[in-house]
């Protein structure tokens, strides 16, 4: 099978999502800096959902380059991967609306946690695909699930440890691993 259908595929599904969310984003209700600032929780609820759409983008681009051979279960794990992430824009625009309501931030955390984990089995696919020597699971990936995971669980109950968590290891995905030699 061709990979460059899925990467393409995949690059138009992450770009109209990133799409829908912008278009979500409200003007201030006024002309002031403070109207502004009340759009504070809309505003970093976009930003860490951007971020958190830019690094599986780059991620994913990373992966494809290096597979040589795709099959129907990683299409279909991509197309359930590209599914979950979807629910981004929805989760995003539901938590910028209600930032301290437990459903909105459960879901949105849930939603984050569950793309993780569809990423990482078509990683899992495509390591085993194209030999496992290619895609070996380090600490960012291990920790990125049990820390979006994490998330998911706490989110609704504790919204700021589980926001400083995924900013953390979404900060860590965006500094490249060096391979070893």
């Amino acid at each position: 099978m061709e990979k460059n259908r899925i990467e393409a595929f995949s690059d138009g599904v992450l770009a109209i999502i990133i799409t829908i969310m912008v278009l979500e984003l409200k003007q201030p209700a006024g002309d002031g800096i403070s109207d502004f600032l009340k759009l504070g929780h809309v505003l970093l609820a976009y930003i860490i959902s951007y971020f958190f759409i830019a690094i599986y983008w780059v991620n994913h681009h990373l992966i494809f380059h290096q597979a040589k051979r795709i099959n129907v279960k990683i299409l279909w794990c991509n197309i359930a991967w590209l599914f979950v992430m979807s629910f981004i824009p929805f989760a995003t625009a539901w938590i910028g609306s209600y930032p301290q309501s437990w459903a909105p931030l459960t879901f949105y955390f849930a939603v984050l946690a569950l793309a993780c984990i569809t990423f990482h089995l078509m990683y899992y696919l495509i390591a085993c695909e194209n030999g496992h020597e290619l895609f070996k699971m380090g600490p960012k990936n291990i920790a990125s699930l049990i820390i979006y995971s994490g998330a998911a669980i706490i989110g609704g109950t504790y919204p700021l440890i589980a926001y400083v968590l995924v900013a953390a290891i979404s900060a860590w995905w965006i500094v490249p691993t060096k391979k070893k030699a």
